[in-house]
């Protein structure tokens, strides 16, 4: 029992997950180990009910070379995933074997960690993003044997310098934008080009300085939709195709001083729409509320320059690319680190990219200090909402 070792994905997919579920099964094997797969992230520990072996098909997969060998031509994660903090699960979502009356959320690592004990796991592979990762570092500090590997397209996590993930969909996120240059062009229109719900702009930096946007906006920076118009007119009358190209990174908001302004021209113009806009206060919100930052700011703009304003997102295109070159190597080294790791009975580990260690490990609290955020001062003129150009991609940056 031993042996065996169990491997879960959390969190958003990104290009080179099942790259990287397919590597990990396969060295795992190599060194002995018997790979077990939890369905749905945290979910397939928590619903199986060690009194109930019927629940233990639905809920984990054993995993052979035969069985992923083809994963990784597709997207997504082979073992699916999800957003939950086990440690404070709305009742509604928590099994009835478990559930408690009377309670609106339980912790359920008293569950988690009975169920990797019972099923004999010598560890817990867990491949995630920043929230995952944080429940990955509070089981560990309960005594569970934890490795984890950093899958974010945000590239957001502290202690490495690279995420999986994170370079295809920069390179599909430049690409796109390019595209829609074409379309913003012919109309002679503002475009509004939304990415990523996050609690960090790095990655939008980026892809705005890299695609040559002409202005970006980030969470670190609230924003003067009025400043922003006048900005981008400017913009669209400097370039001869008569267009400009704002980046919005999904979670920013207005500057608090200036909502009351527009909170009534954004609830009129966005309740047909979607989501309201109570997030919209400047500050970075709960993930159920980053959303729709980049449609507010088309609003915003179309009625401040009485013209009509494009809005595309990109979100989930972004995430479903074929992993590029780095993000395949990346998903293998990760993979055989994170392997390694377990192999040698290093556990509270995260396997990383350091660029001047290369391929290497640190310690999993190290990565759980809260997102990376843009360095205001280094990368970003918040006057101009633009990015610096000394901003790159090295470890003096990141």
């Amino acid at each position: 029992m031993d042996k065996r070792v169990a491997i879960l994905t959390g969190g958003g997919d990104v290009p080179g997950l099942n790259m990287c579920l397919k590597s990990l099964v396969y060295r795992l094997i190599d060194l002995g180990y018997e790979p077990i797969g939890a369905r749905k992230g945290w979910e397939g520990l928590i619903r199986y009910n060690p009194l109930d072996p019927s629940t233990y098909g639905d809920n984990f997969l054993e995993l052979t070379k035969n069985l992923v060998r083809p994963i990784d031509r597709t997207p997504g994660s082979f073992l699916h995933s999800s957003f939950i903090d086990p440690r404070n699960l709305p009742s509604q979502r928590v099994p009835e074997f478990l559930r408690q009356k009377g309670t609106e959320t339980q912790d359920l690592t008293a569950h988690i960690q009975e169920v990797v004990q019972r099923l004999g796991y010598k560890a817990l592979i867990v491949i995630g993003d920043d929230e995952t990762l944080q429940y990955a570092a509070h089981l560990s500090r309960q005594g569970v044997p934890v490795v984890v590997i950093p899958k974010t397209i945000h590239n957001n996590i502290h202690g490495s310098d690279y995420t999986l993930g994170f370079s295809t969909g920069l390179a599909r996120g430049v690409a796109f934008i390019h595209e829609l240059r074409a379309l913003a062009g012919s109309r002679e229109q503002l475009i509004v080009v939304e990415t990523f719900a996050a609690k960090s702009g790095y990655s939008t930096l980026l892809m705005g300085l890299l695609s040559g946007a002409d202005r970006v906006i980030i969470p670190e920076v609230p924003y003067d939709p009025q400043r922003l118009a006048q900005l981008l007119l400017q913009d669209k009358r400097q370039t001869p195709a008569n267009y400009a190209v704002v980046l919005v990174t999904d979670g920013a908001g207005v500057q608090p001083e200036k909502m009351a302004q527009y909170s009534q021209m954004i609830a009129n113009e966005t309740s047909a729409r979607r989501a309201p806009v109570s997030f919209l206060n400047g500050e970075v919100a709960e993930r159920s509320q980053l959303v729709g930052s980049g449609m507010v700011a088309a609003v915003l703009l179309s009625q401040l320059t009485h013209e009509a304003v494009l809005h595309q997102e990109l979100t989930y295109l972004l995430r479903a690319g074929t992993p590029d070159g780095q993000d395949l190597l990346g998903a293998l080294n990760f993979a055989f680190t994170a392997a390694q790791l377990v192999h040698q009975g290093e556990f509270g580990r995260m396997a990383a990219f350091v660029q001047n260690r290369m391929w290497t490990h640190v310690d999993l609290e190290l990565a759980v200090q809260g997102v990376k955020q843009v360095d205001i001062g280094a990368w970003y003129e918040p006057d101009q909402y633009r990015p610096k150009l000394n901003l790159i991609w090295s470890v003096e940056n990141l």
